[in-house]
């Protein structure tokens, strides 16, 4: 499945980019995304978009632990039907477990485990499995982990401690922000990304406990991820164009024949979900584009024939009419 968040999220950073008197709207351009369209509620961003727009915004606010004031601000609003069920379950394990259930709806790439270790339940974001998956900015992790502390505290009411907190990189010089935060035990350079809570503690019943608002949450939850499923045509295409865009030329024609299908099969599937070939091909070639000009020392004249352009200047323009900038522009702005 292709990976996406819900625009829930940017709108989340939307909230952390006012509160420091920052204009949002240029941030997001900077990052390539269009501003209004986060307003629409069924709307989705690629998770490469998300990882250059956690980059924006870090920069706009001096702040590399930005991650942690998202969290702070965090709502269950943001998670849709997802946050409104976990807050009327019956105690906090059984929301976590119907928001890991669920956890698709939010982020298609999210990958969690719960852990049971005596008397703690370690909350573990399992790592990228494949090279296909963008890997999260570290701010992106220090939310993923902190909206748990968060929700737990918002759903029972009361101050709801972690026992410990684990990342994968080193936070040695803003250990301060991460204690002042979390108030328990860091353990920086780990092997995972997750926080551990007491068991005792997640089996309290809540005070907002409601089974009949559960029931409604979960009938729109069904409701969003059966519209997300009908748009498997879109995705299935995505997944084809970017496995095979770096090997070889990538045809409408050579799509259908991979899915089975005929090319008017597919032109009749993909308009149904208000899409074409040519539009999931542009947005493919440059989302890899991005990663390319941030990662790689590659010309943009080896990107664009990497990427199946006729020439360079039809890349630039092509990158330019999606994103607002040149790719050279795009590189210096973003390394």
């Amino acid at each position: 499945m292709s990976q996406t968040t819900l625009s829930t999220i940017p709108k989340l950073l939307i909230q952390v980019l006012e509160v420091n008197e920052i204009d949002a709207r240029a941030v997001f351009k900077q990052a390539g995304i269009e501003f209004d369209s986060i307003d629409d509620k069924n709307h989705r961003i690629p998770m490469e978009d998300m990882a250059t727009l956690w980059q924006h915004c870090v920069k706009a606010t001096n702040n590399p632990e930005l991650g942690l004031i998202a969290a702070s601000l965090f709502h269950p609003a943001y998670l849709k039907g997802v946050g409104m069920a976990w807050m009327a379950s019956a105690n906090l394990e059984q929301g976590l477990r119907r928001f890991i259930e669920n956890s698709q709806l939010i982020n298609t790439a999210m990958q969690i485990e719960l852990l049971e270790k005596q008397d703690e339940l370690v909350i573990q974001y399992s790592p990228p499995q494949s090279r296909q998956r963008v890997s999260p900015h570290p701010c992106a992790i220090q939310l993923g982990v902190g909206f748990f502390l968060k929700m737990f505290r918002l759903a029972a009411s009361k101050n709801i401690p972690a026992t410990a907190v684990y990342f994968t990189f080193d936070i040695t010089d803003s250990l301060p922000a991460y204690e002042e935060f979390f108030q328990c035990k860091i353990y920086p350079n780990s092997t995972m990304n997750g926080i551990a809570f007491s068991k005792s503690l997640l089996s309290e019943l809540l005070p907002t406990y409601d089974a009949e608002l559960v029931e409604l949450n979960e009938i729109a939850i069904k409701n969003y991820l059966k519209t997300m499923k009908q748009s498997q045509v879109c995705v299935e295409v995505v997944n084809i164009i970017t496995e095979r865009l770096d090997k070889e030329s990538v045809t409408e024609e050579a799509v259908a024949y991979r899915m089975n299908m005929s090319k008017r099969t597919l032109q009749r599937k993909l308009n149904a979900e208000s899409a074409s070939f040519l539009g999931l091909l542009t947005s493919v070639r440059v989302s890899l584009a991005k990663q390319h000009l941030t990662t790689t020392s590659a010309s943009v004249t080896e990107i664009a024939y990497l990427l199946g352009y006729s020439s360079p200047s039809t890349f630039a323009r092509a990158f330019k009419q999606k994103t607002n900038r040149s790719p050279n522009e795009y590189r210096q702005q973003n390394t």
